[in-house]
C-alpha cells in the first residue's frame, strides 16, 4: 500500500502524519506520498522507514517505495 493512500484512509493530513513520524514537516512527508514519476520524489531514509513500518502495521511495506503498483 502507498503511504498516500495509507494517510488518506486514516484522515491524516501531511502535517499529522509527519508529527507521528517525527519528521521535521510536512514538506518530507509530501514528498514520500509523490508518484515514482514526480521529480520531487522522495525515498525515506531506513530510520523513517522503520517508523512507517511500525506505525502503519506493516501496511505500507518498503517496497512500496521502490515498485509502482497499478
Amino acid at each position: 500500500m502507498k503511504l498516500d493512500t495509507w494517510r488518506k484512509n486514516k484522515g491524516h493530513s501531511y502535517r499529522g502524519l509527519a508529527k507521528l513520524l517525527n519528521v521535521s514537516g510536512a514538506t518530507v512527508v509530501r514528498r514520500w506520498c509523490l508518484p515514482m514519476s514526480h521529480a520531487d520524489y522522495r525515498i525515506p531514509s531506513f530510520d523513517h522507514m522503520k517508523r512507517i513500518l511500525e506505525l502503519t502495521q506493516g501496511a505500507v511495506q518498503p517496497n512500496d517505495f521502490y515498485i509502482e503498483r497499478n
